[in-house]
């Protein structure tokens, strides 16, 4: 047996460092964390993010200039009224992504409480390849994040720090094999492997295409509606993934 890899000081204080904002992280209700280095999402070209972004994705430097890393959060949607979207104004808001904000806040004091800065990272990131180089799982046919556990049913955050950190190992299982049960069960057919068109997404639509929200027949069957102000997000690419239905409630 090899003795293994001695730590320097600046090692063991990342190390350290890491452990900690990690355990912050998950005590406040995250499920998957993990660690990336800027260096190595930057090296990652850039794609086009259709949705309300209409852009190619950025580096973590064009947000924060001494960025070093980025800490990912994964929160599991367990029940479908983590699926429910609320308007307000002009704006829709989405309960999968409320408890992530207690865990990014605890992150953040904790980051800045011993003097490193502490962002949260804007949607121009690529968050899903952040997750999968945070050893979250692989990027699926269903344009998500497959978890081996949750399957594709996570939701994630992502914040910038100049700390040092110790990256995990990127997620390199390709989970999804030869399998396209999301694409055939797509409603709209707005699947094919591994790219969604954010033009016919049932999701997705009323973000790109706000005129003709209230007219599409689909969402009476797809996206239920509780009140003129909420529904359910369609979830039907999700639940024919095979990954993830025991943590289901």
């Amino acid at each position: 047996m090899g003795k293994g890899k001695l730590l320097s000081n600046d090692d063991s204080e990342a190390a350290k460092l890491t452990l900690e904002v990690k355990e912050i992280a998950l005590n406040s209700g995250a499920n998957l964390v993990g660690v990336v280095s800027a260096r190595a999402i930057d090296s990652v070209p850039s794609v086009w993010v259709g949705w309300k972004l209409q852009q190619y994705t950025k580096k973590t430097t064009d947000v924060m200039l001494d960025v070093r890393y980025v800490f990912v959060i994964g929160y599991h949607v367990w029940d479908d009224m983590l699926e429910l979207a609320v308007r307000k104004g002009e704006k829709w808001l989405y309960s999968g992504y409320i408890p992530l904000t207690l865990s990014v806040q605890a992150v953040i004091n904790r980051l800045e409480k011993s003097g490193y800065k502490a962002v949260t990272a804007p949607d121009s990131l690529s968050y899903k390849r952040l997750a999968q180089l945070a050893g979250f799982g692989n990027f699926g046919k269903n344009a998500l994040i497959v978890n081996p556990v949750f399957g594709p049913w996570i939701r994630l955050a992502c914040i910038l720090t100049n700390a040092e950190m110790l990256a995990d190992k990127p997620f390199e299982q390709n989970l999804c094999g030869v399998c396209e049960e999301c694409v055939k069960a797509c409603p709209v057919g707005a699947l094919t492997p591994y790219r969604v068109d954010d033009s016919k997404c049932l999701v997705g639509i009323h973000i790109v295409d706000k005129e003709n929200f209230e007219r599409n027949e689909k969402w009476t069957k797809y996206e239920p509606s509780f009140t003129k102000n909420s529904h359910l997000m369609c979830r039907i690419c999700q639940a024919a993934c095979r990954y993830g239905k025991e943590e289901r409630a």
